[in-house]
């Protein structure tokens, strides 16, 4: 032995024993003789970077093992070294070291060894760690090839079970209050949810005491940290020769991952040590995130889906250790999340089976604080991926979520749902008068919880979660009940009263024709609010409401087009306008026959009709006075005016009060140019969203955007988001993109509904000119001003949120497709050669910027099926748009809706010209503020006459004439 060989020796002996952590950390990272770290074989998930701690000083010789390194070695060789070194961690160098040296046999071989490792109760805990840390790591690709993930995407979890640097913060055992953790578990009888668990009652009791007595704290052997495992820029690597399925290629390999789930199955039922129960706990979601791995043991799957429904369902979620000073509700958080996840597989599951899901999201709303929004956030993709199942519980979710309004922490939550139920018809085709009413009520409940907080300057956040101590020091919103602070909560007041509003705009829509009336006196009634003075006031939001109410409550056509003149009517049209309450109404009569254009425009929108005069012939013995005289038996044709048609349609000799008088305007420029300016406000609420093809291996912005071909699942993915529309001579808003030369390009996407417009950006749509602009400024000034993104990523690596430099990219939302080969007809079938089908799944994540709140409204990442995709994802953006327009406009005012925006152009009018000799000369009554109503106080029902105005038709005292001549007005 040398000397330096001595020194070495003598070293490692002196030094102390490394941890399990910093052991495992050389696995995925080993360092070099030199002392820097080499690049392994191991690659990990595109997703954020989060890996155990290490220290890679003093690690023992054989911790150095280069896994690098491609010398061949024997199967004799290698099984010898297996019997050796039987412990996981070795057994993990050597499955790592198959992988790299393309020896699948041996990897198959590896990996069986690694099972039974982890099984063996004889073996150390932290040698058992160490084989589950890389069997929880195990991923394929849609080939069935396997890989290493080193960046599994866990550290919310992590951090909720205190594995995170900034979560190790002891709290005083004095903040343990199991009262406020859990409700007390559910009675059975009527609405109580089915047991579909494939475990017996008998032995509940005794397997209960065996938990409570197996999960004892161990010493801490596992946590993570934020720092890099693999270079910027390292790709995923898969083994194409070890897969996860049999082939009929004899130099493939494969392993039996129902052996892994075997032992997932048995840690979540039986608990066994605390330190390997948290870890599957933390890591399990992640893992199940990767379908293909997973997807021809779909029996196991369900088996993994009863258990954790039961032990949720019964509030049977095991105990952490008391020294942890965790909770049942953080466990009950984590196994949540793995349901969450398993929705992603409810599609080959029968109806009950989802049924049974659903009523699990729906005690966790209830049973334990923490887990109410993860709950809300997974009804709302059920709303999506299994609607019929949500339909069948919708009573039960509605009555629920009526039932925690006073927890304003949930608001944007239960709203958000409300919002993607809305646009999904599917999910409640059986609703009904008292469930549209429910709907309706949690709005009205909202919108008074902001009002009140208006009024009395405070903050209605839940005491009893907003007092509540984190563990993570805001590192993550997971462990939080509420996941947002008081000062921030009020930051989502207008978030949640723009919500409230647009939710019963979107839902009363959605209600059948024959009910809307049904529904009209409540929302009027509930849409108004009295003031510190005591007077009623019908805020702007709700004079707009109600104004759509006017327009379709027996009408269901939307926009109207209005028609063409006929070549009669040029020439001989008489046109007037007046003010009639809070509308425009335009009359052009053709005085010979009697044709007329009516054009009525209010806030909610603008309606063209046609009317026209019936005439019967005179007899041939009448006389007429002056025009109308028969000469020669002719009937002359009468003439008519518009004023005629407007007393025809609004009015009778019944006395008319001044101020719900029409006012006559002006044929001026001046009232020209107001109409011209009020037509020019969309009808609908205008959005605009980037939607972003990154190709393979692409991470740069100039080379993202000079993108002109893309993929043909994001070309499904576009048609599903919009309609392709052409964008010369264009008549909607087009978001910017050029209508004249086609400098945008030809086409692009959009959607519309009778509320909201959303106008795509593409760049692949766009032209290139790189020779003139090589870094593609004409998409980039599109792309750079848009609040939101869509990233269809298909890199292969992590997209970085601050790829396209901008101040105004807020939310970027990435999809990380992913196909997996099922197997046709029987998918838990292992026959060779079996027959295979591809589905396409997609990770949906959520990015946003740092400038935002910790705790933007938006849910954890989600695996969807590609038939719901797009509809998940447009209700994203614009929820995501909607909350960015307010965020934007926090510092310089509020942000005004384009019905809001018209309903102020028809008050600058009234304001204009009330005070005219022949009009009326008051504000409109019982609308808006006392200031909006000119000091008048609002009228009640049941109160006496004052005369000063009524709802109810009746006239001045002092002013009877007046209100009766309507020349006034006409």
């Amino acid at each position: 032995m040398t000397k330096d060989a001595s020194n070495d020796s003598s070293a490692a002996k002196d030094s102390p024993r490394p941890t399990l952590s910093e052991r495992l950390r050389s696995l995925a990272f080993p360092r070099s003789n030199g002392g820097s770290p080499q690049k392994s074989g191991v690659h990990g998930d595109t997703s954020n970077d989060q890996n155990f701690t290490h220290n890679r000083q003093n690690l023992p010789d054989p911790c150095r093992h280069q896994l690098g390194r491609k010398e061949a070695r024997s199967p004799a060789q290698m099984s010898l070294e297996i019997q050796v070194n039987p412990t996981g961690m070795r057994l993990g160098e050597t499955f790592i070291g198959c992988l790299e040296t393309d020896r699948p046999h041996g990897a198959q071989h590896v990996y069986e060894r690694l099972v039974s490792t982890a099984t063996n109760s004889e073996v150390l805990l932290e040698n058992r760690l160490s084989s589950i840390w890389l069997l929880a790591r195990l991923r394929c690709d849609s080939d069935g090839a396997i890989r290493i993930a080193a960046m599994p995407d866990t550290q919310g979890l992590a951090a909720l079970l205190t594995r995170t640097e900034g979560a190790m913060k002891p709290l005083p055992s004095s903040n343990r209050n199991p009262a406020t953790e859990e409700a007390p578990p559910s009675r059975s009888g009527r609405g109580a949810v089915a047991d579909n668990s494939h475990r017996s009652h008998s032995r509940s009791r005794t397997r209960s005491a065996i938990r409570e007595q197996s999960l004892e704290r161990s010493p801490l052997l596992w946590t993570y940290h934020d720092q890099q495992d693999l270079p910027p820029g390292s790709a995923p690597v898969a083994s194409f020769s070890l897969k996860a399925y049999a082939t009929e290629d004899t130099s493939v390999a494969a392993i039996d991952v129902s052996m892994w789930l075997d032992i997932i199955l048995d840690v979540l039922d039986k608990g066994i040590e605390w330190e390997i129960y948290s870890y599957i706990l933390v890591h399990l979601p992640s893992q199940l995130a990767n379908v293909s791995l997973f997807v021809r043991h779909l029996a196991k799957i369900e088996k993994l889906h009863d258990l954790v429904a039961s032990q949720l369902q019964k509030s049977r979620v095991l105990d952490p250790p008391a020294s942890t000073g965790l909770k049942k509700g953080d466990i009950a958080l984590c196994l949540y999340h793995t349901l969450t996840v398993l929705i992603a597989y409810s599609g080959w599951w029968p109806p009950q089976k989802t049924t049974d899901m659903v009523h699990t999201f729906l005690v966790g709303i209830s049973t334990w604080d923490r887990t109410a929004r993860c709950c809300i956030h997974a009804l709302t993709l059920c709303c999506h991926e299994i609607p019929k199942a949500v339909d069948r519980c919708l009573p039960l979710i509605l009555t629920k979520m009526s039932q925690i309004i006073s927890q304003s922490h949930l608001a944007i939550d239960v709203l958000e749902f409300l919002n993607h139920l809305a646009r999904l018809p599917a999910a409640y085709p059986s609703v009904g008068e008292e469930l549209q009413r429910t709907i309706f009520g949690i709005c009205v409940g909202y919108l008074r919880n902001v009002r009140d907080t208006r009024d009395n300057g405070s903050d209605s956040t839940n005491p009893r979660s907003a007092n509540r101590l984190s563990r993570v020091s805001g590192e993550s919103n997971l462990q939080s009940p509420s996941g947002r602070s008081t000062d921030t909560e009020k930051d989502f007041h207008e978030y949640v009263y723009t919500l409230a509003y647009h939710i019963i705009t979107h839902w009363f829509l959605a209600i059948s024709i024959e009910d809307r009336s049904k529904h009209v006196g409540w929302m009027a009634k509930n849409l108004a609010w009295k003031d510190k003075s005591g007077d009623e006031i019908m805020e702007e939001q709700s004079q707009v409401t109600l104004d759509m109410m006017h327009r379709t409550t027996y009408l269901d056509l939307g926009e109207t087009l209005r028609p063409p003149m006929d070549a009669d009517d040029e020439g001989q049209m008489i046109k007037k306008t007046w003010l009639l309450g809070m509308s425009i109404v335009t009359i052009e009569t053709n005085q010979t026959n009697g044709f007329t254009y009516i054009t009525k425009r209010q806030a909610s929108g603008t309606t063209f009709s046609t009317y026209r005069q019936a005439y019967q012939p005179l007899p041939s013995h009448h006389v007429g006075a002056g025009d109308q005289a028969n000469v020669g038996g002719e009937n002359l044709t009468a003439r008519i005016f518009p004023s005629h048609v407007l007393l025809q349609l609004a009015s009778t000799i019944s006395p008319m009060p001044i101020p719900l008088q029409p006012i006559v305007l002006p044929e001026n420029a001046l009232t020209q140019r107001a109409i011209s300016t009020f037509d020019r406000i969309d009808t609908v609420d205008g959005h605009k969203a980037g939607v972003i093809y990154v190709g393979s291996g692409q991470q740069e912005e100039q080379e993202i955007l000079a993108n002109t071909i893309s993929s043909e699942r994001f070309t499904t993915l576009l048609e599903g988001l919009g309609t392709k529309v052409q964008l010369q001579g264009a008549t909607f808003n087009t978001q910017g993109l050029d209508r004249a030369s086609d400098m945008d390009g030809t086409h692009t996407f959009a959607w519309r509904d009778r509320v909201t417009e959303i106008v795509y950006h593409v760049p692949t749509l766009m032209p290139n000119d790189l020779e003139t602009d090589p870094q593609c400024t004409n998409k980039k000034r599109h792309i750079g001003n848009d609040f939101v993104n869509i990233i269809f990523n298909e890199s292969g690596l992590p997209f970085r949120f601050g790829t396209f430099a901008s101040a105004y990219n807020f939310v970027n939302i990435i999809i990380t497709p992913e196909t997996v080969q099922v197997p046709a007809p029987a998918p838990s079938s292992q026959v060779k050669g079996a027959a295979v089908v591809s589905r396409d799944f997609f990770h949906v994540q959520v990015m946003w910027d740092s400038s935002f709140p910790e705790t933007f409204p938006v849910a954890a990442p989600k695996i969807v099926t590609a038939s719901t995709l797009p509809g998940y994802v447009r209700q994203l953006v614009l929820n995501a748009s909607v909350f960015c327009l307010l965020w934007s406009n926090r510092g310089g005012g509020e942000y005004v809706s384009s019905w809001r925006s018209r309903l102020r152009e028809i008050r600058r009018l009234r304001e204009r010209y009330m005070n005219t000799a022949r009009s009326a000369n008051e504000g409109y009554p019982g609308m808006g503020t006392a200031e909006d109503r000119g000091g008048a106080r609002s009228y009640k029902d049941g109160d006496d006459w004052k005369g000063t105005f009524t709802m109810g038709g009746m006239a001045e005292e002092d002013h009877v004439l007046m209100s009766l001549d309507f020349t006034r007005w006409t």
